[in-house]
């Protein structure tokens, strides 16, 4: 064969039009959230853009995420990777969301990136918009591959500055923007419902999309010889990631920026994207870090009589080390009585005993000491026993009482180097109050 014919859609070709090659596919329901009732709305597939190429390719070579920040690289410059330096979602002149990187006071600007792409940096949020639909909100404007921000991006939340998220949102939302004069904060990025999952799956005509034939080991080739003959099955094999995703109306989602004062569009959306970025945790999610790493391993070792016989010297480094992160955070100044208690009387006891001498049984009567009318005063600790009083588990009321309004002013975390990895154009879909939008969001990887 002295030639080959191509078609332009390279990954797109072969005659039996079946779709290979990285791309994202989009489920969207609608959810009644009184009546539970569901009904589908739109699904098709999306693009990725250049950046989520790009973005792809240095995860998996370890590059650096187009080059150390400075304030006077330009954009047009080669990068330290790559041929092309693409702009971040942080950019003023992209969207000026989350950390700003021309800020070079310690804490506040990015985090100097002086070896390859940033550990924690990964798909982990998403945006939305109201620019991918034409007047007539049915027909979906076309998508581009050189796209690195949506058409018209809206914000999830817009709060009071002074307040900021309430504490049971704090966690879900971030990408603050930036250049507002009011007194508003607008948060553009919504972190997934769920941890992403990857599914390997036996592919045929029709198929449900809830439907899952699982691939096993023993059906893989190549097939092997001898004893152990392995004949591997050779239809194809479906590989993606999925992620699950909402929007809430009952809780404020998108709705703030509808409502303002002199807006008068519709309430709808009809774009989406999904986006990497590396997070600057704040002082709420350090503080919940710590709980459920050292606070629950401290209380475990507690609670629990089969000890090792090292228990003491780790229940008092543990003490030392959740000592020192709550006070950096100001915790104790806060004035909440309970966690005061725990640390007054549990942290700081144990971070000042002596391995040997340490009195669990009394530590353990301060976790769960409750009040004349049955109250906590400690952080409401309640341990589970088996029959043979082996220790199960427990549960507290340290987050319980973390996300007061004594604690309302913490700050949360911000985003870093965002890029857009995917875009995708819908039918426009109309928030309304009683139904929340439910999308399923796969990233095909053949």
């Amino acid at each position: 064969m002295d030639k080959i014919n191509l078609k332009d859609q390279l990954s797109f070709a072969d005659d039996s039009n079946m779709k290979h090659g990285l791309r994202g596919h989009v489920k969207i329901e609608l959810e009644n959230t009184e009546t539970k009732e569901r009904k589908f709305w739109y699904e098709d597939d999306n693009i990725i853009p250049i950046s989520g190429y790009q973005w792809i390719l240095m995860k998996m070579f370890g590059l650096h995420l187009d080059s150390v920040h400075d304030p006077n690289v330009k954009y047009e410059e080669i990068g330290k990777d790559t041929s092309l330096v693409i702009p971040d979602l942080n950019e003023v002149g992209q969207l000026g969301i989350g950390r700003d990187p021309q800020d070079t006071r310690e804490g506040y600007g990015y985090t100097p990136m002086d070896d390859d792409i940033s550990s924690n940096h990964f798909i982990q949020g998403f945006l939305v918009g109201n620019g991918g639909a034409a007047e007539d909100v049915i027909t979906t404007k076309n998508t581009d591959y050189s796209y690195t921000n949506l058409r018209s991006p809206i914000p999830f939340q817009q709060v009071s500055a002074i307040e900021g998220l309430d504490s049971s949102m704090a966690g879900k939302y971030l990408g603050v923007f930036r250049q507002s004069s009011t007194d508003q904060k607008s948060y553009f990025i919504k972190k997934f419902d769920s941890r992403a999952h990857i599914y390997h799956n036996w592919w045929r005509d029709g198929q449900r999309w809830d439907y899952l034939d699982p691939v096993v080991p023993s059906e893989l080739g190549p097939g092997r010889n001898g004893d152990n003959n392995v004949t591997p099955k050779t239809n194809r094999i479906e590989t993606y990631a999925e992620v699950e995703m909402s929007i809430d109306v009952k809780n404020g989602d998108c709705m703030g920026y509808f409502a303002h004062s002199g807006n008068n569009e519709t309430a709808k959306i009809n774009e989406l994207g999904l986006v990497a970025f590396d997070t600057v945790p704040g002082e709420r999610s350090t503080v919940e870090q710590l709980y459920n790493t050292l606070i629950k391993r401290m209380i475990t070792i507690i609670f629990d009589e089969d000890r090792g016989e090292y228990a003491g010297e780790e229940v008092v480094s543990l003490a030392g080390d959740i000592s020192t992160v709550l006070q950096e955070n100001l915790i104790y100044e806060k004035g909440q009585t309970n966690i005061n208690n725990f640390i007054d009387n549990v942290v700081n006891v144990l971070a000042n005993a002596s391995p040997a001498d340490i009195d669990y049984t009394a530590m353990q009567v301060e976790l769960c000491r409750v009040d004349e009318h049955d109250n906590p005063t400690n952080i409401g600790v309640q341990a589970y026993y088996n029959q043979n009083h082996v220790f199960q588990y427990f549960t507290d009321k340290f987050l319980d009482y973390l996300a007061g309004e004594e604690f309302s002013a913490l700050t949360t975390d911000e985003a870093q180097r965002i890029k857009l990895v995917t875009y995708y154009t819908f039918n426009s879909i109309p928030l309304q109050e009683n139904w929340k939008v439910l999308i399923s969001y796969r990233i095909y990887a053949n």
